[in-house]
């Protein structure tokens, strides 16, 4: 079974990955960024996927990603959004510190693809006509 970290505040969209993903992922959805550093480092740490639900993303957050990636190099990271405040802002910026882009609203069979070329792309290669 894979694992799958989700870091948001908003109780609908956690309800929504729990049921959408019901028998096929363990998600475990964390409040709290210190909870979400604290459990990523911990040797018991079985996510391969972590879905980063700021909000509204600032520099700090990918600040905070940057960490992340220091410590799980091994972790894909996705990042849900709706729009980004601050004007250094770039698409470019923000693909360079992970490894897929969720834009709010979105759907759960896109967001299912994202997942399965992340966690699986050998089956990805092999599901591609020669």
């Amino acid at each position: 079974m894979n694992y799958l970290c989700l870091y948001t505040i908003d109780d609908d969209l956690a309800e929504s990955f729990r049921i959408f993903y019901e028998g096929k992922y363990v998600v475990l959805r964390i409040e709290e960024k210190s909870e979400l550093y604290k459990h990523l480092r911990s040797e018991e740490c079985q996510c391969q996927l972590l879905i980063f639900d700021p909000g509204n993303p600032t520099m700090k957050d990918f600040q905070y990603l940057e960490e992340i990636k220091h410590i799980r190099p091994d972790i894909k990271i996705i990042v849900s959004y709706v729009y980004f405040e601050e004007k250094n802002f770039s698409e470019e910026f923000l693909a360079s510190h992970v490894d897929a882009i969720l834009y709010k609203p979105f759907d759960f069979g896109e967001v299912d693809r994202r997942i399965q070329k992340l966690l699986h792309p050998a089956q990805q290669d092999e599901s591609i006509p020669a």
